[in-house]
């Protein structure tokens, strides 16, 4: 070990040079506190043997600024005192030394002690080393996550989210969100829409969104049919996802000049047509099982159609939303949401959600990603 000796007494110091070198142990030797803080850097000694009565800055000083300075390991220190210096000793160790060593000096004693010191540091240093470790992979962790973010962003921002129609929210849960918002407008009266919630959180449960999104994006471009779409996305998700992940997911198309909304809705919750007060005019409910779940032979692609009269606002969301919980553990729920979009002014229903969730979480981090989406129909 480096051992730094802090006494002003020189026989002392020299003493102590003899013992500690006769153990194999380096020893740098100072003559007051100061001395001994200023040189700590330089040192950067395993153990500090401490003389309490001394020029300058006595014992009990340097103690207590050692104490107070940031380190990266901790440094035991000794107080050393004579055999009446009871108060001595007590004073040092409610300063912040760890031990005492007795003068005269004990060798036996001091052997055993030292080998105590010996074994806490071999641990220390371990746990640094263990430490270090970790710090590495956390920053390579972090680097890699940041890379695929920066991936995932280029690809998810390829759907025209910027609509005059159109208002929408999501908030992840993690860095990567398992929800996914979509739109895509083919002409002044027609756009696709679709809402995806893939089972799990963060990375995992991102993957999934990139194969629904791409598949959206390149068959929403061609004009392709929705019942199509939601097909191949099933198909996709199923051929290239383990057993267990699947998406819930809404994918339809509003069309203006028929005054109609085509829609499929697999494990999601019931989206709403709002009428001018907020009230559901009709309500889209979940009739298919998530996709990805069922192979291309049993699965359903059979869409809902309803046409409007009046206009309206189509309101869709995740069960995140619902299942938002406030501090007392009690859910948003599905009520408290038709209530929200009841007292919210056209136009505004995303907004109100956001104020009403945040008031009811008390602002709190969410446990699960949240996405609503709300789409004018004229």
């Amino acid at each position: 070990m480096k051992i730094l000796v802090v006494d002003d007494i020189y026989e002392n110091r020299l003493l102590l040079d003899k013992l500690l070198s006769r153990m194999q142990h380096e020893v740098i030797s100072v003559e007051n506190g100061e001395q001994a803080v200023e040189s700590l850097g330089s040192v950067n000694p395993d153990l500090i043997l401490m003389d309490i009565m001394m020029p300058v800055m006595d014992g009990l000083e340097a103690i207590k600024t050692i104490r107070a300075l940031p380190r990266d390991k901790w440094i035991p220190i000794f107080v050393l005192s004579a055999l009446a210096d009871d108060q001595n000793v007590l004073d040092g160790l409610q300063a912040g030394a760890d031990d005492y060593l007795q003068k005269p000096f004990n060798r036996a004693i001091l052997a055993a002690k030292l080998s105590s010191v010996q074994r806490a540091i071999d641990m220390q240093n371990l746990i640094i080393a263990d430490a270090q470790q970790l710090k590495v992979y956390r920053d390579e962790n972090e680097a890699e996550q940041r890379f695929l973010q920066s991936i995932f962003d280029k690809l998810i921002k390829q759907s025209d989210l910027k609509d005059d129609h159109l208002q929408f929210w999501l908030l992840p849960a993690k860095r990567f969100s398992g929800d996914l918002i979509c739109a895509r407008r083919v002409s002044s009266q027609q756009i696709y829409f679709m809402l995806a919630d893939s089972t799990g959180h963060g990375l995992a449960a991102a993957l999934p969104t990139v194969i629904v999104n791409q598949a959206f994006q390149a068959m929403t471009k061609k004009g392709l049919a929705v019942s199509i779409i939601v097909r191949e996305i099933n198909r996709l998700l199923h051929c290239q996802m383990p057993t267990g992940r699947f998406v819930a997911l809404v994918l339809g198309m509003i069309d203006g000049e028929k005054k109609s909304i085509e829609l499929w809705n697999g494990g999601l919750p019931d989206v709403f047509a709002l009428d001018s007060r907020g009230n559901p005019a009709h309500a889209f409910r979940s009739t298919h099982p998530s996709a990805g779940i069922l192979d291309n032979r049993e699965f359903d692609d059979s869409c809902e159609i309803w046409h409007w009269r009046d206009s309206c606002e189509l309101f869709m969301y995740s069960d995140g939303l619902t299942d938002a919980q406030a501090p007392d553990g009690q859910l948003f729920g599905q009520e408290r949401v038709q209530q929200t979009l009841r007292q919210a002014p056209s136009g505004a229903e995303v907004a109100a959600i956001q104020q009403a969730l945040a008031v009811h979480m008390a602002h709190r981090e969410t446990q699960d990603d949240i996405s609503c989406m709300a789409i004018h129909c004229r």
